[in-house]
């Protein structure tokens, strides 16, 4: 199973794969290896605002129209 807070990012200099998890909102996250950047101010606010539209929304109920597709 898939951790939905969990986000892995390759590194954009040295190409190692980050694992993102509960990302400081305020903070750019860095590469591990190099310490580069792994993404730009627009990136960043999008996947912040990502993060948070499925924080907001993960427990929702499931009201069953995705377990039975129609005929």
């Amino acid at each position: 199973m898939t951790d939905p807070d969990l986000a892995i990012i390759p590194c954009p200099q040295c190409g190692v794969k980050n694992r993102i998890r509960n990302c400081d909102p305020d903070k750019i996250p860095v590469c591990a290896r190099c310490r580069t950047k792994l993404m730009d101010e627009s990136e960043h606010e999008a996947f912040r605002k990502f993060q948070d539209n499925l924080t907001q929304f993960k427990d929702f109920p499931d009201i069953g129209l995705r377990s039975n597709p129609p005929k």
